[in-house]
This record gives C-alpha cells, sequence and structure tokens, in this order.
C-alpha cells in the first residue's frame, strides 16, 4: 500500500494531553458521529477522554478521526484522502519525550499579540520534557480547505493565537 496523507509536524509542550481533549471535542463539532480508532464516540464518553499513554518502546501513540463506518471504509480502500464531499480521515500520532530539547534560535514565531512574538522570536529554546506530534490529513493544508481546517483546529485547542500569516483567521 502507498503511503497517504499529509504529515504537518510539531515540537509541543506538556500541555498536549489537554489540548488534544479540546481537539477531540472540535472533532465531534465537525462530525456529530465522530469516530475515534474506528469506533463510535457517544457525546457524554467525550466529557471524560483522555489521551492514551503511548506505549513505552520505538512507537508512537495514536489517535484517529473520522466521520463514522462510511469513512472508515473509504479509508481502507484509500488511505488517508479526501471522499466526495471533500472530507477524509486524518490522525495525530505522538510520542512523550522525556529528556533535554535545546534549539539555538527561535524562528517564525505566531503569537496572541506583537509584544509576545517579539518577547520570543531570536531568544533560544529550552525544554525539559515535550511531544513530538505529527497530524496527518487528507491533504496539503496550504492547498486543500478541509486539511487546513483541521490543522487550525488542532493550532487552536492550544489557545488563541492571532491570524496566521498568509491564511484566513
Amino acid at each position: 500500500m502507498d503511503i497517504t496523507g499529509y504529515s504537518t509536524d510539531y515540537i509541543v509542550d506538556m500541555s498536549f494531553p489537554e489540548a488534544m481533549r479540546h481537539f477531540v471535542r472540535r472533532g465531534h463539532q465537525r462530525w456529530a458521529g465522530l469516530f475515534l480508532y474506528g469506533e463510535p464516540v457517544a457525546t457524554e464518553a467525550l466529557v471524560d477522554w483522555s489521551l492514551p499513554e503511548a506505549e513505552d518502546d520505538d512507537y508512537s501513540g495514536i489517535v484517529t478521526f473520522s466521520s463514522g463506518h462510511e469513512m472508515e471504509t473509504f479509508w481502507e480502500e484509500n488511505g488517508y484522502a479526501l471522499d466526495a464531499s471533500g472530507q477524509g480521515p486524518y490522525s495525530v500520532f505522538y510520542r512523550l519525550h522525556a529528556h533535554t530539547l535545546q534549539a539555538e534560535t527561535v524562528s517564525g514565531v505566531e503569537a496572541e499579540s506583537p509584544e509576545a512574538i517579539e518577547a520570543v522570536e531570536g531568544t533560544s529554546l529550552l525544554l525539559s520534557e515535550y511531544y513530538a506530534v505529527s497530524l496527518v490529513t487528507p491533504e496539503d493544508p496550504a492547498a486543500d480547505p478541509f486539511s487546513e481546517g483541521v490543522v487550525d483546529d488542532f493550532v487552536s485547542s492550544f489557545g488563541p493565537l492571532g491570524p496566521r500569516a498568509g491564511r484566513s483567521g
């Protein structure tokens, strides 16, 4: 089988489990019949949903999203692709790294205000623990509105940001 989908990769802080709770709720707003891990999710189950811990090995944890049985079947046959309605399945792969990450210079900062951007742009980054995360969508978010919406929902699950450069708010 060919590898499909488009991966948007992030390094995120320890707020990731809580952000994923918000992201799952946003998925349910997109699709009232949301499936996670290939199974339907009842609205009342969203209250208690929490991110499963990834296995302590070389593999990532994964949360899969689809609109229901029909999309699950479509996914099996087509991989990460857009269906006739212009939507498709997506997944979040994640792994906790419990060791230090350092970056010499932070650039390309997006934040809630120009002052916040100015305070961070060009500084060094030092994290004691972090998650490496890949959000896999059907298409490149820069070229596909559905995939762009999924990425925007993921990013906004961490909290509000100002308008993104070159993209709709």
